[in-house]
């Protein structure tokens, strides 16, 4: 191969400004590079992977999926959730003894209720407390067993036959909750004096540890009364269930059935961590309906898809006052749709900002505060079914650390969550659009990038109002962190079978805009390799963006064009860059070496989405990753980098990025892609020249030296490159 392109280095009447490193401009501005910050790519495709699980038209309309939400005696899953009010009839008691799962510490239970003749059973709903409550009664009262109305008062039932003899009361309060314990102690005393039981139902208040510590044990609750109440395991319901469903053909069809549940399509399909005790019952009907012939497996799998719908539905579908506590539960639960495997700080910040704007939209007057000592970790966490992990997380810098983070306790609940909020509560579009909004302020990655990705979420589910509410001012912002947000935000979707098509004719308007704030917009959401169908359409747009109005935008569309080069597995975007080096009119020549020179400062880990073959190199400089991936290449990129080491205008932060990759490659994976690199360089006589001068100046540098050994092997491969 001959020399590369040499570009002209007429001295530039007005220096172009994206020729530079480093953006110019203020801080923020679309007239420089989009530092997106450390991470942030990494941080988005992760938070991607969360919402493309499941298929979201599962969650939308009236019927959700193949579950339609009536909760009453028409369905299994109904009969098990709503017993009967007053006396339980013989069957239901039957149901109960032949389907029960003891949950942990049930005899430890059983002995408190036999002692006090009152418990208070303090768990989270779905957990099988009412299930365990029945138990309970029936074992002591033998059979004599009662519901009563939630909204009964419990000051009533004295002494004077409001309580019957030898009998067993399960209750669930309303809204009001329990008595005090000087109330309860009046009741206990009642119950003795009838030789009667009672098992009350709560559910913890989020500032009270009441899901820690050994199931059975004393909850830390406002009286002695309160036990923890911990769930039974799912596959000991499951089987329970199973048996029961099966009836006589158990023994024939039981093991097939356990086989059933098993399978990963079908595990997958639920979308569920861990199934809770009223949900293994329900799976336990399906199972034995498609073990029996009744479902097909195709239909027990659309079912499943159905649960984390129910369990959102049981969250955001019920009637309840708006109080603060309400809408702070359920400003947590988007949060965490949102923010999932982040940072549990993060989540907690971010759901106190959106419970502060579904107040003051509730009730504009009112004055809202901040629970101090009245919110734990335990019960948030318990109320949302989430789990905590430590999980590595960067920082500025790019390095990462350790931080407990926090999900939700399956893959399901999150795209289920969005969607039925957007779909059914209509006044709360407003307040979540401009808690996300608020959050594009925010300078860290895991904030403002989870933030779009799950507006990209809600633009799937309505396009024209989340693009016109959100993203298109957001596209027309002056600041740049706006213009990254809706790329991401748009990235997944402008794939979508329904709305990807009419988004992709919205993203060609901007960039073919007036407004450079538009266009600018347009380049970032091009850099991610999903606004068009073929790389080289992304390409020429991106370079007639880059040369509008004299190079005005030329170092976003330069970016855009290195991040396709990591995206795309061909040699195009190289190709393209190498074809504006040799251009004759200086906007295409200043575009291909301001291309060069960010290629040659990326870091894999930035391109917003890799190619497969770089994986395993996200720590490497991108350019020296594609000729790790294409040693075929690695010529191709020396000659771009030759050219802009040889051009007046680029040649400083050509030698810069050069100096880079030469202090940092000592003890680095890619220090020898380094030393097989510099050879592919020498063209002349004047090229080996430089490159020893570079690598004589830095190995005599008196405050960081490079090893002696390591200048050693570099020297000895710049001094057996031939010239080419």
């Amino acid at each position: 191969m001959g020399a590369p392109t040499r570009v002209s280095s007429r001295p530039n009447p007005r220096p172009p400004r994206a020729c530079s490193a480093a953006p110019a401009g203020e801080p923020g501005a679309k007239d420089g590079r989009t530092d997106a910050g450390g991470g942030a790519a990494r941080i988005a495709r992760e938070s991607r992977a969360a919402f493309s699980l499941h298929d979201a038209s599962t969650y939308i309309g009236g019927e959700i999926g193949s579950v339609n939400f009536q909760f009453g005696d028409s369905s299994p899953f109904g009969r098990q959730q709503r017993l009967l009010a007053g006396p339980l009839p013989e069957d239901e008691l039957r149901r109960l003894r032949d389907r029960f799962a003891e949950p942990p510490g049930y005899a430890a239970l059983k002995a408190q209720l036999a002692a006090d003749r009152l418990l208070v059973l303090s768990g989270q709903p779905g957990t099988g407390r009412m299930f365990t409550a029945l138990s309970l009664l029936d074992d002591m009262a033998r059979g004599a067993v009662s519901r009563l109305d939630p909204h009964t008062d419990l000051a009533a039932l004295d002494g004077d036959g409001a309580v019957a003899e030898r009998h067993g009361y399960a209750l669930e309060p309303a809204a009001a909750g329990l008595p005090d314990e000087l109330h309860l102690d009046r009741l206990s005393r009642t119950l003795a004096g009838r030789d009667s039981y009672a098992v009350l139902l709560t559910v913890p208040d989020p500032g009270r540890a009441g899901v820690a510590g050994r199931p059975g044990e004393a909850a830390p609750g406002p009286s002695r009364y309160h036990r923890l109440h911990e769930p039974a395991a799912a596959d000991a319901v499951l089987a329970s269930h199973l048996a029961a469903e099966l009836g006589e053909r158990a023994e024939a069809l039981g093991a097939t059935a356990l086989e059933l549940a098993g399978r990963p399509s079908v595990r997958a399909a639920l979308g569920l961590d861990r199934l809770l005790p009223a949900e293994a019952a329900r799976f336990a009907v399906l199972v034995a309906n498609c073990a029996t012939g009744v479902l097909t497996e195709d239909r027990l799998v659309a079912e499943c898809r159905g649960f984390p719908a129910a369990q959102i539905h049981q969250w955001f579908g019920g009637g309840a006052a708006e109080t603060l506590p309400v809408l702070r539960d359920a400003a947590y639960r988007i949060a965490m749709a949102v923010f999932g495997r982040g940072s549990f700080n993060t989540v907690a910040e971010a759901a106190e900002l959106l419970a502060w704007e579904l107040a003051v939209t509730a009730e504009p007057e009112r004055v809202i505060g901040r629970p101090l000592l009245g919110d734990g970790l335990e019960a948030r966490l318990a109320s949302t079914r989430a789990v905590t992990e430590v999980r590595p997380q960067p920082l500025v810098s790019g390095e990462d650390i350790p931080v407990r983070t926090v999900r939700f306790g399956g893959e399901g609940l999150a795209p289920a969550l969005l969607a039925y909020v957007w779909e059914h509560h209509h006044n709360m579009r407003g307040p979540v659009l401009r808690w996300l909004d608020s959050l594009c302020q925010d300078p860290r990655p895991d904030v403002w990038t989870r933030a779009a990705v799950a507006s990209g979420e809600l633009c799937r589910h309505d396009c024209v109002y989340t693009l016109s509410e959100l993203l298109t001012p957001m596209a027309e912002a002056e600041q740049a962190r706006r213009g990254l947000f809706v790329a991401t935000a748009l990235e997944s979707v402008l794939g979508d079978p329904q709305v990807g098509a009419a988004l992709r004719a919205v993203v060609t308007s901007w960039d073919e805009s007036a407004d450079a704030d538009l266009r600018w917009t347009a380049a970032a959401v091009l850099a991610r390799g999903t606004a068009t169908t073929t790389v080289s359409e992304a390409l020429g747009r991106l370079g007639r963006i880059g040369t509008w109005e004299e190079g005005r935008l030329r170092a976003v569309a330069a970016e855009s064009v290195v991040h396709l080069a990591g995206f795309s597995s061909s040699r195009e975007p190289l190709a393209r860059i190498r074809g504006w080096l040799g251009d004759n009119r200086r906007e295409h020549q200043d575009l291909g070496l301001v291309a060069t020179l960010t290629l040659c400062d990326f870091l894999t880990d930035d391109v917003w989405n890799p190619a497969p073959e770089l994986d395993g190199l996200g720590s490497w400089p991108l350019a020296l990753a594609l000729c790790a991936a294409h040693p075929e290449r690695a010529r191709e990129i020396a000659g771009l980098l030759w050219t802009a080491l040889n051009t007046s205008r680029s040649y400083e932060p050509a030698l810069e990025a050069l100096t880079g990759w030469l202090r940092g490659c000592r003890g680095k994976p890619w220090e020898e892609q380094v030393t097989s690199f510099l050879p592919l360089l020498v063209f002349g006589p004047d090229d080996r020249q430089r490159l020893l001068s570079l690598l004589k100046e830095l190995s005599d540098d008196p405050d960081a030296p490079l090893g002696q050994e390591q200048t050693h092997r570099l020297r000895q491969a710049i001094e057996r490159a031939g010239t080419r």
